[in-house]
């Protein structure tokens, strides 16, 4: 079985660029260049380059990347090594890729702790078969998921190996029906909240939580901590939080720190109670249909949830779009690859979940939605599906 280790030199002042190999030769070069050009007029040294998820850029040349120091990389790495009190006998399986975050993270934390990695992809894909193969033959101890693939290995019924230990889901919320289903299976679940801008997690479920079934309160790491401001969103100041941002825009490349010294104001409304973080939803999400506030997020997880009911392959299906309504401001759409019957049935069980203003007013039946390599729809792509 082959083994992954990144080549990285955590203590040179070298910088590292990581953009997604599969974009566009000239999206990639565009991108390149921008790094270039931000490190050296900013004076950038041992720093990684990392592109954020690109849900809503327009295109792959206008993904927006962060900075991250090497310096804040390791803090964090050490971090999670502590939580999850990793050593030189774990084993890694590593199924994201090097150019995000998470996949990063993992082989820095790695380096740091002499544990192995081990690579779970199948010719650079996932596939929940291989992956559970991997995990059998190589004994891993630890692993990191996005919500996707603790989907599809829900939904293939497979039991977690006695030998691992904690899977750290993070990339998305982690619903509370996927969630108990694959703890009934025995996965070693931890929900996560994180963010390229913190290179990786700042607040985990503790290991303590694998013995209860019960959902967990996702704690803040020793290396962060966290506040909301008057309007409600969350901020939060961490050793890891990122140098700057890089960004090709109509005006040309630009690069910037949003920074308030030493805390960043994030896109998501939330509270901290104690050590604990409770996210209710990125700004974006809130929407008012004819003067009624709701959220958008908390209607997919519905959507998600009645499709679960109905069939377990259905929830990677569907999903809903917030549409500008000249009557309403705003207005519920359902996307779908099924077929009529199967959405009626859906949106009939969805129906009676949600309030009347937040039923579905129009499904659009497309071919495919629309997903990154972390399994994110790409939101701005499907709109212009439709």
């Amino acid at each position: 079985m082959a083994e992954t280790q990144l080549s990285l030199e955590l203590y040179s002042d070298d910088n590292l660029i990581l953009l997604n190999p599969r974009w566009p030769e000239s999206d990639y070069q565009k991108l390149q260049s921008l790094a270039e050009i931000a490190q050296k007029e900013r004076g950038l040294k041992a720093h990684v380059w990392i592109a954020t998820s690109g849900s809503t850029a327009e295109s792959a040349s206008a993904t927006k990347l962060v900075a991250l120091s090497k310096k804040a990389l390791m803090a964090s790495a050490k971090s999670v090594n502590k939580h999850l009190q990793a050593t030189n006998q774990d084993v890694w399986t590593q199924v994201l890729p090097h150019f995000h975050v998470g996949g990063f993270g993992i082989e820095v934390r790695a380096l740091l702790s002499g544990a192995r990695v081990v690579n779970a992809l199948k010719d650079g894909r996932w596939d929940a078969d291989y992956f559970y193969q991997i995990l059998l033959n190589e004994k891993c101890t630890l692993s990191a998921l996005v919500p996707t693939q603790v989907f599809d290995l829900v939904e293939r019924g497979y039991k977690s190996p006695d030998s691992l230990r904690a899977i750290v889901v993070g990339g998305g919320a982690l619903e509370l029906a996927l969630f108990e289903k694959a703890r009934a299976l025995g996965w070693p679940l931890l929900p996560s909240y994180g963010m390229t801008e913190t290179a990786s997690q700042i607040a985990t479920a503790s290991l303590e939580s694998l013995n209860s079934d019960q959902y967990p309160d996702i704690a803040l790491l020793s290396h962060a901590n966290a506040r909301t401001n008057e309007q409600g969103f969350l901020e939060v100041t961490a050793e890891s939080l990122f140098t700057c941002y890089a960004q090709n825009t109509s005006e040309g490349p630009k690069h910037w720190d949003p920074k308030k010294g030493t805390w960043f104001t994030t896109e998501d409304r939330g509270e901290v109670q104690g050590h604990a973080l409770k996210i209710s939803g990125r700004s974006k999400d809130y929407i008012k249909i004819g003067g009624e506030g709701t959220n958008v997020a908390r209607l997919r997880a519905l959507l998600e949830q009645a499709a679960l009911e109905l069939n377990p392959q259905w929830p990677m299906q569907v999903t809903l779009l917030d549409m500008p309504s000249e009557r309403l401001g705003a207005e519920i759409h359902m996307v779908s690859t099924l077929s009529e019957d199967a959405n009626r049935k859906i949106a009939e069980s969805y129906s009676a979940k949600v309030l009347p203003f937040e039923k579905i007013r129009r499904t659009h039946v497309v071919n495919s939605i629309p997903r990154s390599d972390l399994g994110k729809i790409l939101w701005q792509q499907l709109k212009n599906l439709l």
